[in-house]
């Protein structure tokens, strides 16, 4: 039994780096969706240059596996104003990227649990 156990402790500390991979899958998968959407739901307010400077970029800061998605910076860009249209805009807010990151809210929590249930049965024999 102390064997069974030590080797149950073994396996659940190798859970953790291939949960990790998976979870930055699902996290990729899921911001490359919301770019998609946010690039659609700006198109059709005829911002396509708006709509084309959307992108994201995976992070990686400390302990955590995120993704920054948004316009670039500069350029068709700078029009993401219109996103919340403050102040002396004279535009209808869009909220297409408020949009799209709802839109893909419940599939991102589905993967994490397919990410993490996947590593953990992996490891462990299930």
């Amino acid at each position: 039994m102390a064997d069974d156990l030590f080797s149950l402790e073994r396996d659940l500390r190798e859970v953790g780096a291939e949960a990790n991979k998976r979870i930055a899958q699902a996290t990729e998968v899921t911001a490359r969706n919301i770019k998609d959407d946010w690039r659609q739901g700006a198109e059709h307010t005829g911002l396509e240059g708006y709509a084309a400077s959307i992108d994201y970029e995976m992070d990686y800061s400390g302990d955590s596996i995120g993704a920054k998605i948004g316009p670039t910076v500069g350029g068709q860009g700078s029009l993401g104003i219109v996103e919340d249209a403050p102040g002396d805009v004279r535009s209808a807010p869009q909220h297409a990227g408020r949009d799209a990151a709802r839109a893909n809210e419940d599939d991102y929590v589905r993967g994490i649990e397919i990410a993490v249930t996947g590593a953990v049965e992996d490891k462990i024999g299930r």
